[in-house]
């Protein structure tokens, strides 16, 4: 009986120093998770996992109309779900307690949830990371993204790059984007090959002998 009570004893104990710990740390957080508008899971190159969060305050909500806000244009249809709002990064290692506050901050930014303007690509090659894009539509024929990854435990800014098609992947860490040229009806492609662990990137024009057959077959990459 003595044994089994200092046992019970013992367990009771450590279950209240994790629900203490446990606690403390959910306090000390600068955000809980359900209060994330987007959230996602990326893999560094090593296949080490952590959640982004992209939270935001100051938020609105709405229905893109022709009436009021938000409006129909380039970047909204009819009935697209749009947020406006001041949004952070902020990132969590899986298994962990602690929520990080990146220092990528987007000020006034209009979130089309219905076009997944933050999205992700998820890597399909051993040591290449999942990478994060956060997008905003300049006109009807350009989208430009802020590409991140986690290198070394921190989120990480990689690139912007405009494009009207979104990548696709061709290579361990090698991407292909497309641009279409209303002025000249044509299309244009690039390649964008990427050193995860330098952080560097270079780009190279290419010109695929039917353009329009290589985006008839565009594949959808992201998620």
């Amino acid at each position: 009986m003595v044994i089994r009570l200092k046992l019970f004893i013992t367990m009771f104990a450590a279950i209240v120093l994790f629900l203490i710990t446990h606690h403390s740390a959910e306090a000390e957080n600068p955000i809980k998770p359900s209060q994330s508008r987007v959230t996602y899971t990326l893999k560094d190159a090593n296949g080490v996992a952590y959640k982004v969060y992209f939270a935001g305050v100051r938020e609105k909500k709405g229905y893109a109309s022709y009436d009021k806000w938000p409006y129909v244009w380039a970047g909204a249809n009819e009935g697209d779900l749009i947020y406006k709002g001041n949004y952070t990064l902020y990132t969590h290692k899986v298994g962990t307690s602690y929520i990080k506050k990146s220092r990528f901050y987007f000020k006034d930014y209009e979130l089309n949830s219905t076009r997944k303007m933050v999205h992700v690509y998820p890597s399909k090659y051993k040591g290449q990371p999942d990478i994060l894009a956060v997008a905003e539509t300049d006109h009807s024929n350009l989208e430009i993204a802020q590409w991140y990854y986690m290198k070394d435990g921190v989120l990480t800014k990689m690139i912007d790059v405009g494009y009207t098609k979104r990548a696709k992947r061709i290579a361990i860490n090698k991407f292909q984007i497309a641009g279409y040229d209303n002025s000249t009806g044509s299309w244009h492609f690039s390649d964008l090959v990427f050193n995860p662990k330098k952080n560097k990137y270079s780009t190279v024009n290419v010109k695929p002998k039917n353009p329009s057959q290589v985006i008839k077959n565009w594949p959808k990459h992201w998620q």
